[in-house]
């Protein structure tokens, strides 16, 4: 019963914005303040210690109030002001005590410390021995707004699902004058705003070469079968069976000011072929073709021009594998359900190749030097290098090595021959794996892997990869190393598509960010070459380049390019659609319009207060990485503040749980409950077909 007045507070705050802001304030104001309280007091008898006979002007820092954040800011700005005055004096009079400079005194150092101490809240509660993280530091406000934010996404989503009905406004037909939406890309942002935009109020038109979604972060899984790709995808026009048409082909140009996009058309031939009778050396749609040439008669036909309202340009990267020679030829990705499924059957065919009998030593009875060049042929063919120690990295060496456990295992292993051979070698070019993640939970994915087997090579550069070896080099030295391999992955590094680069051409320089990413405002919007036409282009997910500090970091840094930004952002960017604001305007605001009809969802944004559309902020929810063997990492947060990190088979049950939750529908997660049972009872099926 106690906490009956906050939980009222909270509804009424969820209908008023002047209450809702202020409500962190008001249920925390007695906390804020005993606690600020007691840090003045603790750093204002410090200081007063450290440096005695100016004690009086520092105890004028307890008279400062503390009621909100700003007097808090006030307070460190006026201590920041103290010790630099202090500083000050005691130069002039060391100047004037002495004519030749001196060094720095302990006093000048401590005096530094301190001014370190009061930069910002982390310092100040570590200088007084408490958890520099708390609870309390959650932004309550975003975590509110994002409850109601999904409470409206619920709503506006099956708008236009039931024959085009409007379940808010109850009209049975789409806007006849609904503004056209142009989604370049099927991955995370994209399928976010395709899952959450109203297709009422939106004509939705979805450009890419791919025709479905694809849960990345299982791909390490499919690779060796402990799941099946169908089990982690949804076809686009499943995620939305209501948007207005989904066209298989890429953007290569558009024209801004006209707001016309060029799209070139798949080749039925490069899926298939079968309507040809070609199948058989049909290469994968998934391949760049090259770029039509638009004067040429008989391609003109596979290049199209649609115009839009809305581009929404979600391409996604592509790999950077070309700032090391060989690497694009020789390496495996691992960023789509097509790289998967080829990764998958090289590592069948590497088991077989290194069972044939030229490599194996019976074949050569008596002959020791040729079972010595036999052994070693064998042992590299069934050696597999995996570039870059990130999440994707990382969790393949786990899959891998916990596929092959299983198929060399004793006694009924179908590789049991090639227990011995079997190596993983994992190449990091940094000190440590998995750099989001604490250090703790950093040091315990390296114990991991090592643990089982797995060899990874730390401060180490490749320096070339070539069909059957890679040539790495360690940091800051000369030596180098060959390992011969039979197979190599890269999973390190993103480079921009062409499409982002044809984008950028026609962009102001301002537009260009760092890794051939686009720059964008707090509301998604890149510039653009005229006023007239700003507000038209949205840029999410790995392409956008947002910056924003944190709660404990003042520094502005880039979002990093994970599917938890993109799929925030992509929802971000339909609900701002839905509402209708006039992006053009900074920020962008409600439109005054004449509503012939009542409309529950403009009384709930200017309910919430809403008038002015927010600007984008990315809840950080924290990492999961597997590290094979049934054990996974767990770095849980929420927002800046870090909740708890775990690691171990909890852990893993964690992982298990959050990927299944977080799957696209509930198909998904039936299919890949029955795969992980299936890969339980069975094992992995190792069939190449």
């Amino acid at each position: 019963m106690t906490n009956l007045p906050t939980l009222l507070w909270i509804v009424a705050a969820a209908v008023s914005w002047n209450g809702w802001r202020m409500f962190p304030y008001h249920a925390c104001e007695g906390f804020i303040s005993k606690r600020y309280d007691m840090t003045i007091r603790h750093t204002s008898t410090k200081l007063s210690y450290e440096w005695s006979g100016k004690n009086n002007y520092l105890e004028q820092l307890a008279t400062v109030p503390l009621n909100d954040e700003g007097d808090l800011q006030n307070y460190l700005s006026v201590v920041s002001d103290t010790v630099e005055h202090l500083q000050s004096q005691e130069k002039l009079s060391n100047e004037a005590d002495n004519d030749e400079p001196q060094e720095a005194s302990d006093d000048d150092s401590e005096l530094q410390r301190y001014l370190n101490m009061v930069s910002n809240e982390v310092q100040v509660k570590k200088f007084l021995g408490e958890n520099p993280y708390s609870l309390t530091d959650i932004d309550i406000r975003m975590i509110m707004g994002r409850l109601l934010d999904t409470l409206e996404d619920s709503t506006q989503k099956r708008n236009g699902k039931l024959k085009g009905q409007a379940k808010l406004k109850g009209k049975k037909e789409p806007l006849p004058n609904r503004p056209t939406v142009i989604v370049l890309g099927t991955g995370w942002a994209a399928h976010a705003f395709i899952k959450a935009a109203s297709t009422y109020d939106l004509r939705i038109v979805v450009v890419s070469p791919v025709n479905h979604f694809v849960f990345t972060p299982m791909l390490a899984s499919a690779a060796v079968g402990t799941i099946e790709y169908r089990s982690m995808t949804e076809p686009i026009r499943v995620t939305n069976p209501f948007i207005d048409n989904y066209v298989e082909g890429r953007a290569v140009s558009v024209d801004i000011p006209n707001k016309v996009l060029t799209v070139q058309l798949s080749s039925l031939a490069t899926v298939t072929g079968a309507f040809k009778g070609v199948a058989a050396n049909a290469p994968c749609r998934l391949e760049l073709e090259p770029v039509i040439n638009e004067e040429t008669a008989e391609d003109a036909r596979k290049l199209i021009e649609l115009t839009y309202d809305y581009l929404v340009c979600a391409v996604g990267t592509s790999v950077r594998s070309k700032i090391v020679p060989g690497a694009k030829d020789h390496c495996f990705n691992l960023k789509t359900s097509q790289d998967s499924k080829r990764l998958r059957t090289a590592i069948g065919e590497a088991l077989e190749y290194a069972s044939r009998p030229d490599v194996s030593d019976e074949y050569y009875p008596g002959n020791l030097q040729q079972q010595k060049v036999a052994t070693a042929e064998r042992k590299r063919r069934v050696r597999f290098a995996i570039v870059g120690g990130g999440p994707t990295g990382v969790e393949l060496a786990g899959e891998m090595n916990d596929f092959f456990s299983e198929i060399t295992a004793k006694p009924d292993g179908a590789y049991q021959h090639l227990a011995d051979d079997i190596e993983v070698i994992l190449v990091h070019g940094g000190s440590e794996l998995l750099p989001a993640m604490d250090k703790e939970l950093r040091q315990r994915a390296l114990d991991a892997l090592t643990a089982q087997g797995i060899r990874v090579i730390l401060k180490t550069r490749l320096k070339e990869v070539g069909r059957d070896y890679i040539r790495i080099g360690e940091k800051g030295s000369d030596i180098e190393e060959t390992i011969p391999v039979g197979l190599t992955v890269w999973a390190a590094g993103n480079a921009p598509v062409p499409f982002v680069t044809e984008l950028l051409s026609k962009l102001p320089e301002s537009a260009a960010g760092p890794g051939g990413r686009i720059n964008v405002d707090r509301w998604l919007r890149c510039p653009t070459p005229t006023p007239e036409s700003f507000g038209s282009i949205l840029v999410l997910g790995d392409v956008a380049c947002l910056e924003a500090d944190g709660k404990y970091d003042p520094e502005k840094r880039p979002l990093p390019q994970t599917a938890q930004v993109a799929g925030q952002q992509g929802a971000f960017a339909a609900r701002m659609l839905n509402r209708r604001y006039d992006l053009r305007q900074t920020p962008p605001v409600l439109p005054n319009i004449q509503d012939d009809e009542p409309s529950l969802l403009r009384s709930w944004i200017l309910a919430r207060g809403l008038e002015k559309a927010p600007e984008f902020n990315f809840l950080n929810l924290g990492y999961l990485a597997y590290v094979g063997g049934g054990e996974a990492l767990n770095q849980v947060k929420l927002g800046d503040v870090p909740i708890f990190n775990y690691s171990g088979k909890v852990a893993f049950a964690l992982w298990r749980t959050v990927y299944l939750a977080k799957q696209a529908a509930t198909r998904n997660q039936a299919l890949i409950v029955f795969d992980w049972l299936r890969t339980e009872l069975f094992g992995r099926d190792i069939t190449r077909l």
